[in-house]
């Protein structure tokens, strides 16, 4: 017989009966695999969880953080190229930091790609 202090868990189960663990208990498990220096099958398996279960867990939790992550600035946008009235002006590209490159000739987007590259680093980093 049970005090009446006693606490009693009562486990949800699905209609397969396979229990339903609480998103709270499920993220305080994934915060302590976090802490832990285990692989994920070593920790499902000291833990009595099943490893497809566990790994789903995280699949989701990952998914979640990366569609709730704010985005950095933009890397590529839209452009809308109309025919010049001379084939002298070339093409001026906007690039972050208010960075602007005018290509003459098409074997200068190369260099461009690559200032592009370095010019998004530099404003991920802050600087």
């Amino acid at each position: 017989m049970t005090s009446p202090t006693s606490l009693t868990t009562i486990l949800k189960t699905d209609t397969h009966g396979r229990v339903r663990t609480p998103a709270q208990e499920r993220d305080a498990i994934l915060a302590h695999y976090d802490q832990s220096a285990l692989s994920g099958a070593e920790f499902a398996r000291q833990h009595g969880l099943r490893y497809s279960t566990f790994m789903g867990w995280l699949r989701r939790r990952r998914t979640k953080e990366t569609s709730t992550a704010p985005s950095g600035p933009a890397l590529f946008q839209e452009v809308f190229l109309t025919a010049p009235s001379s084939c002298a002006e070339g093409l001026v590209v906007e690039l972050p930091m208010g960075v602007r490159v005018r290509l003459d000739r098409i074997d200068q987007v190369p260099a461009v790609v690559v200032l592009s590259q370095h010019l998004h680093d530099a404003s991920c980093k802050g600087g």
